[in-house]
């Protein structure tokens, strides 16, 4: 019964870890506030990937292209600053290659984000969420501090082309692939920038007319240097994983044919909604970029095609935006309204 076992596992096909598993996430039609007959709005769900969010898909092609390279040894050390996801993504990759991960995160960041970088074995600092960028108490400049103190690789999805390079070369091909080229609108947050910034120049290469929309977060700094040139000291807002208090590497401005901005409260209340009428249930930023389909689909066509990236799962946000109390207590209230 065991030489039985052995040869009928031997032969069914599964990917090598769970690296393997990343990308080639679904579309879902999305419905909430698009007319029938109306354009076909589909949300891409990276949830789908091994820990849950987008950011599998840069931190994998980072982390392998350095090791093949060699700047980061056998056994060696990655440290990097994020809301969350980034972490547990280079947790997950640092475990399945026998690397060390350190993640720095702001207090801000969800208790089920921190928990989840944790399960996987990765070190988790903690720093003030008040510390803006310039800060070196903020989860930046500790980042930062700490890989040069102490020779690690600095991911610095913040900054780093090679996140950009990472949807470039994979995300911006895939959607491409699944939308059969039809695809005429492409909706994302900004949060490092890498993400939107790849896949909005790859599909332009394919086709100039594609309209490349960037979503970002009242109190982020991107929407002000978009539309009017100029850097502004970034606000506090409370969704997490888009916006920044500062001007990003890897956010490539020229990629951006239009920025919609949204605020925190119609972010959660639009995410709660199509959590409940559609059974989607997305992040906050998810809720920012549902909300910004609803602002462009009165301008759209029933030929066109919008992709709209939803990051991660609102399974990490039951203690934030899905909680009714944290909602009141931050001044969110009148966001727990809902469609009947």
């Amino acid at each position: 019964m065991r030489i039985i076992y052995t040869l009928m596992k031997n032969h069914l096909p599964a990917a090598q870890s769970v690296i393997d598993l990343i990308g080639n996430t679904p579309l879902v039609t999305l419905r909430y506030g698009v007319p029938d007959p109306g354009p076909q709005v589909l949300a891409k769900l990276e949830w789908n990937n091994p820990t849950g969010s987008v950011k599998d898909r840069m931190t994998a092609y980072v982390i392998q292209r350095a090791l093949a390279a060699g700047t980061i040894p056998p056994g060696g050390t990655v440290v990097d600053n994020t809301s969350g996801n980034t972490g547990s993504a280079l947790a997950m990759v640092c475990a399945v290659l026998g690397l060390r991960a350190v993640v720095v995160t702001p207090e801000k960041t969800s208790r089920e984000k921190i928990d989840l970088v944790k399960a996987y074995g990765a070190e988790v600092i903690v720093t003030p969420t008040e510390a803006d960028h310039d800060d070196p108490s903020g989860a930046y400049q500790t980042a930062r501090r700490l890989a040069r103190e102490n020779g690690w690789f600095d991911l610095d999805q913040y900054n780093s082309q090679s996140n950009v390079e990472a949807h470039y070369m994979t995300t911006g091909p895939e959607i491409w692939r699944q939308t059969e080229g039809r695809i005429t609108h492409f909706v994302c947050g900004i949060g490092s920038g890498g993400t939107f910034s790849g896949v909005a120049r790859y599909l332009k290469k394919q086709r100039a007319d594609i309209a490349n929309i960037a979503v970002d977060i009242e109190g982020s700094v991107f929407t002000p240097f978009v539309t009017e040139g100029r850097e502004v000291e970034g606000q506090p807002y409370a969704v997490e994983g888009i916006g920044s208090d500062v001007m990003t590497g890897a956010f490539h401005p020229d990629t951006v044919d239009r920025i919609v901005t949204i605020s925190d409260a119609e972010a959660f209340q639009t995410a709660r909604i199509i959590a409940r009428t559609e059974g989607i249930c997305g992040g906050g930023s998810s809720g920012a970029i549902a909300a910004a389909v609803q602002r462009l689909v009165p301008e759209l066509h029933e030929s066109d095609l919008v992709i709209a990236m939803f990051a991660d799962s609102g399974l990490r946000y039951l203690s934030k935006c899905y909680n009714d109390d944290w909602l009141a207590e931050h001044g969110y209230a009148h966001a727990k309204e809902t469609v009947t």
